[in-house]
């Protein structure tokens, strides 16, 4: 079980307190509203507010204000970005009168792409469109979110993610096999309370809830240990399985193809 320790007082805007949309101009640039809400944070009104935008090597960053008077600028856009491109944002309060000591952050936060979206949504899988060469899909584990990207150089990648069931068969029980692995073998990341915004415990909340009852992996790295996580990770993705039909969905498109 790792936790993490909070040796500057700064403090965590909830995810709440920050939400963002994407707002997409046919022809032009993307851009993005944000609702941010920090009353009862205990800022100083003076602080400065700055939102950032980033994706892989893409960065700006945008002033906001102060705690007292949130200022959206005009120039909310994502210069150089496609319109289905992944882009996180995080919210940084900022004491520029002393050091320049942050006081109070949100990161990783995942836009609405759609009014029809609700929220607070929170999307533990996003999907990625990007140039894979000849991959179909590969997933994401080294940035500071998961995430699954498909290859954009096919037509109907979008569609075949989307709704085809031998892709859906294939391709997730491996991915949430491989996200388990990386956060309760490799990370020995076991107590989703430590950090409940934390993708980790997000993940760990949702593979609890698949098997429907308060069972989580032990903590530790010796080899009993080990295979006793390795066993919690097939009961879960098993369960995925079974919720999900995975085997029906897979015999019947293959019995179609048959046909």
């Amino acid at each position: 079980m790792i936790r993490k320790f909070n040796y500057t007082d700064r403090k965590r805007i909830p995810r709440t307190g920050a939400r963002f949309s994407i707002v997409p101009s046919p022809g032009g640039p993307t851009s993005f509203d944000a609702d941010i809400d920090l009353e009862g944070l205990g800022l100083p009104k003076s602080a400065h507010v700055y939102v950032e935008a980033y994706r892989r090597a893409f960065f700006r960053r945008f002033p906001f204000g102060t705690v007292s008077r949130i200022e959206p600028p005009q120039d909310r856009f994502l210069y150089d970005v496609d319109q289905d491109a992944l882009v996180r944002f995080r919210v940084k309060v900022v004491d520029e009168k002393g050091n320049g000591r942050i006081l109070a952050v949100a990161d990783r936060i995942q836009p609405r792409r759609s009014e029809d979206e609700p929220v607070d949504k929170i999307c533990l899988l996003p999907v990625d469109f990007v140039d894979l060469g000849n991959c179909v899909w590969r997933l994401e584990l080294e940035s500071d979110w998961p995430s699954l990207m498909l290859n954009n150089r096919f037509d109907k990648i979008r569609e075949l993610a989307r709704s085809d069931h031998s892709f859906f068969s294939l391709v997730y029980p491996e991915v949430v096999r491989q996200i388990l692995y990386k956060i309760v073998v490799e990370e020995d990341h076991t107590d989703p309370q430590s950090d409940p915004d934390d993708w980790r415990s997000l993940w760990l909340t949702f593979s609890r809830d698949i098997l429907g009852k308060s069972i989580l992996p032990p903590s530790g790295e010796s080899e009993p240990i080990i295979q006793e996580k390795m066993k919690w990770i097939d009961d879960v993705v098993e369960e995925f399985c079974s919720d999900n039909e995975v085997l029906k969905r897979f015999i019947k498109v293959s019995s179609q193809g048959e046909s």
